[in-house]
């Protein structure tokens, strides 16, 4: 009998287990989609009938409520606003008009994005559709309505600078705990912008150790996995080689012991983070790099010197060149006026004016052999000098000492 129960206990929860994998909600399922289209575009997931929250969508996305069965309308809904595959998603138009406008990536969801946008450019939130809202912002922003998206593939390895948005600490951490990082330095391949200060991504505690006592260090170890590129895509990242290289070559001891890597070096912000018999506990904010797990294409913003910033480096060496043209043309005009300058001197009145002039020049000539009395100090002339250039008593000070 018991032989039996334990058959018939196994059995039961083997059957448990295959029942919740099975009618688990997976995360392409419709009501997955509908959620992560409801927090891209307003912030947050909504609440409510399926039907109204999804005509909801359509009266923002396309304008009119579609028809055929739910999930064909979410799948219609979700390409428009992540689908890369024919032409740039509504997600890598915003991120190009944003950086564009203010260098700079936001968080949020897509309404309050394009307000925001609407209200710095254009002084007023319009009305219409998500395109049609973003092709006129285009026309501002970029000169436009089409958006100078491109695709360009991102090398394997690409390194990228990130930063955690939350503090991270053993003490409180435990191994699957997710850690929010963000984009903070702009990265192009061959001209085109493919990731923005500003854009999100995630990692997660996989490793942790509390401090016991002062032999025993806190000690965490996370894995930064995923990255928003500019097009919305989300690119598989890692610590590698190279981005550990990068790393101690910039003093990154604070991004180094997140990886639960020691810094080869002396740097002050890491011996405040792995003091013995402490945990770890750092702040937000720390900067780490980390690069790309395998080749992508990409949707980017090329960019050129019809959206590059008003600060770029091409425009000022613009204007240096014109102040540099003056100067050679000046002198050719200053010698052609010396010419008529010398028919008024054969004049006789003008000849005795330049001899009385003469005479007080070597008036004042006796006056700098007054200073050279000293030729005692010609061998060390600088010592002498005043911050100004001119001798003074400093001269006799120095000699003393």
């Amino acid at each position: 009998m018991m032989s039996l129960k334990k058959f018939l206990c196994g059995a039961l929860a083997a059957s448990m287990i295959f029942s919740a994998t099975v009618f688990a909600a997976p995360e392409d399922s419709a009501n997955a989609k509908l959620a992560k289209i409801e927090v891209d575009t307003y912030g947050a997931e909504q609440s409510g009938a399926l039907l109204d929250r999804i005509s909801r969508l359509e009266k923002s996305y396309s304008g009119e409520n579609t028809s055929g069965n739910m999930n064909s309308r979410i799948d219609a809904i979700y390409g428009a606003l992540y689908n890369n595959d024919v032409e740039p998603s509504l997600m890598a138009k915003i991120n190009a008009l944003e950086w564009n406008v203010n260098h700079e990536v936001q968080s949020g969801g897509m309404d309050k994005r394009l307000a925001a946008l609407e209200n710095q450019i254009l002084g007023k939130v319009s009305e219409g559709t998500f395109n049609e809202r973003i092709r006129a912002l285009a026309k501002e922003s970029f000169g436009d309505e089409v958006l100078p998206i491109v695709q360009v593939p991102i090398p394997m390895n690409t390194l990228i600078k990130i930063a955690t948005t939350v503090p991270v600490g053993s003490k409180d951490f435990k191994v699957g705990d997710p850690i929010p990082i963000k984009v903070v330095e702009d990265v192009f391949v061959d001209g085109t912008l493919v990731f923005a200060n500003g854009l999100p991504g995630e990692g997660s505690v996989v490793d942790v150790r509390r401090a016991k006592n002062i032999f025993s260090n806190g000690k965490i170890e996370t894995d930064f996995h995923t990255l928003k590129s500019i097009d919305g895509q989300d690119i598989k990242i890692y610590a590698g080689v190279e981005s550990i290289d990068a790393m101690n070559a910039n003093s990154m001891g604070r991004g180094l012991s997140l990886l639960g890597q020691t810094f080869s070096g002396k740097n002050k912000e890491l011996e405040e983070v792995l003091v013995r018999g402490k945990n770890i506990d750092l702040p937000a904010g720390v900067e780490l790099y980390v690069q790309i797990k395998s080749p992508v294409v990409i949707y980017g913003v090329k960019v050129s010197e019809g959206n590059t910033p008003t600060t770029g480096l091409s425009p000022e060496e613009m204007t240096a060149t014109p102040p540099v043209t003056p100067p050679a043309v000046i002198p050719t005009p200053s010698t052609e006026p010396t010419p008529p300058a010398e028919d008024p001197m054969p004049l006789t009145e003008p000849e005795p004016t330049p001899p009385p002039a003469e005479d007080p020049m070597p008036s004042t000539e006796p006056t700098p052999p007054a200073p050279a009395e000293n030729p005692d100090i010609d061998p060390r002339p600088d010592e002498g000098k005043t911050l100004e250039g001119y001798d003074g008593e400093i001269i006799e000070i120095i000699d003393e000492d």
